[in-house]
């Protein structure tokens, strides 16, 4: 019998914080997630890096607005569920007044071993199409192989000036 291997794998959390460091982030604005319970660690200690935590992903957004006009590079880290519950002022920032939101979106409830079309969570399934419908460009990160999906999402919200998404698909480690 062959064992099940996962369809995403958590990436470690030094590797990520590193790729944030060389894309010269300063701030990190975040609502709480258990899927990057590790990054938050690690960014919370980091020196480098001003960590923010936010009451609703409303007010971050706004945050993160605020320390971009102010001539900062920040981003955010939030889950899934707080992609639905901003979508308002996913409008608002990013889109409409085009402000660079670099988002890291966990992907909260996803069971690792099973396709993201597959989940059995609503909110798992239902992220990418969301993001689509708003023409939000979104990647995966699913596992090691993917970190330059870090930088090139980056890269995308401040070229287009607007939203962009990575979605963490396994808990960082």
């Amino acid at each position: 019998m062959t064992e099940a291997k996962p369809v995403a794998v958590g990436v470690e959390a030094s590797a990520i914080v590193a790729e944030l460091r060389a894309l010269g982030i300063d701030h990190v604005i975040c609502i709480p997630d258990s899927y990057q319970k590790t990054l938050i660690a690690q960014l919370q200690e980091d020196p480098s890096i001003r960590f923010i935590t936010a009451c609703t992903e409303d007010e971050a957004m706004g945050i993160n607005a605020g320390l971009y006009m102010g001539g900062k590079n920040p981003m955010l880290v939030i889950q899934n569920n707080g992609i639905f519950a901003s979508i308002n002022t996913i409008k608002a920032i990013p889109l409409d007044a085009r402000i660079p939101t670099f988002i890291f979106v966990g992907q909260f409830q996803r069971d690792p071993m099973v396709a993201v079309e597959e989940s059995r969570s609503r909110a798992v399934r239902m992220v990418e199409p969301t993001l689509d419908v708003w023409g939000v460009s979104h990647w995966r990160l699913e596992g090691p192989d993917d970190i330059g999906n870090i930088r090139a999402a980056y890269e995308h919200a401040h070229k287009t000036m607007g939203p962009a998404a990575l979605i963490v698909g396994a808990p960082t480690v």
